[in-house]
């Protein structure tokens, strides 16, 4: 039986079903113990949670860099970003400004700095899951870190995205879909990051809001001379979403919309001109 079969088995026996209502983005997890169930507080949690807090959920920095380009393959109808992902000398995630992520990357950058606390009586691996408030489908693919105590066979979870750090039985919302030892693209040390066409990148977490960017069909139509760029907003647990950011062709004539109201409720105006510059550079080199 593969080792990551048991810690996965293990998981599933401990987790409560997803079925509660999801904590505050931004609260701490610090277990709560009552006299039937003494939870303790999880292994080295001020260490751990520090690190956690000085992390932030976000991919709009990386996007609006100079050197982040965007490609379309239109037979496949996938799309990739290239120069997303940076290491340094050996080898370990590198953050935009030292603390900016998306899940994949926050969930690296912790586990490369967990062998500082852990000994070998802690098992960490990455865990595929969805999350209810924002991530509820399987497509959703939210990266996590689950950690086995082997000495008291407790587990817990950690998800710096949303600052996170719990014992399993105190975790709902989520929904493990596998585990493994390490992420494919840090393994590949890959700087890219491909997608489907009509498969949105979040972009970033702001007041209960999920901001994501895609590429798609313009009026049925995906080729060079009718596609889009699209940046929408959902809130936490809806899945209908609102198209912000407009910016395509149609019949090979570029147009673009913004919605400009609810757009400045969520970014500062030289990051609109940022992103709208952005996309529009993409346009014209596709």
């Amino acid at each position: 039986m593969k080792k990551g079969f048991i810690f996965y088995t293990i998981f599933v026996g401990l987790l409560v079903a997803p079925h509660g209502t999801h904590a505050e983005s931004t609260a701490h997890s610090k277990v709560v113990s009552s006299e039937k169930d003494p939870i303790k507080e999880p292994p080295f949690y001020d260490q751990i949670i520090r690190i956690i807090d000085s992390l932030e959920y976000s991919g709009f920095q990386v996007l609006i860099k100079p050197e982040v380009t965007l490609s379309i393959d239109f037979e496949k109808k996938t799309w990739t970003l290239h120069k997303v992902h940076h290491y340094d000398s050996k080898g370990e995630i590198l953050l935009e400004q030292g603390r900016y992520g998306l899940c994949a990357e926050l969930a690296t950058y912790l586990y490369e700095r967990l062998g500082v606390f852990l000994s070998k009586q802690y098992d960490v691996k990455f865990a595929m899951t969805t999350e209810e408030g924002f991530f509820p489908t399987y497509q959703s693919n939210h990266i996590i870190l689950l950690m086995h105590d082997r000495l008291t066979q407790n587990m817990y979870l950690m998800d710096p995205s949303f600052h996170k750090y719990e014992d399993v039985r105190h975790s709902k919302g989520y929904q493990i879909m596998g585990v493994q030892d390490a992420l494919a693209f840090v393994r590949e040390k890959s700087q890219d990051v491909s997608f489907r066409v009509d498969e949105a990148m979040p972009l970033f977490i702001k007041d209960e809001v999920l901001a994501s960017f895609t590429v798609t069909s313009a009026d049925g139509k995906f080729d060079k001379n009718n596609y889009l760029l699209l940046v929408s907003v959902s809130r936490r647990n809806k899945i209908e979403g609102l198209n912000i950011v407009m910016v395509g062709k149609y019949d090979n004539k570029i147009e673009s919309y913004e919605g400009k109201d609810y757009l400045e409720s969520l970014l500062n105006r030289q990051d609109i001109d940022n992103l709208h510059k952005k996309l529009i550079t993409w346009i014209k080199q596709i």
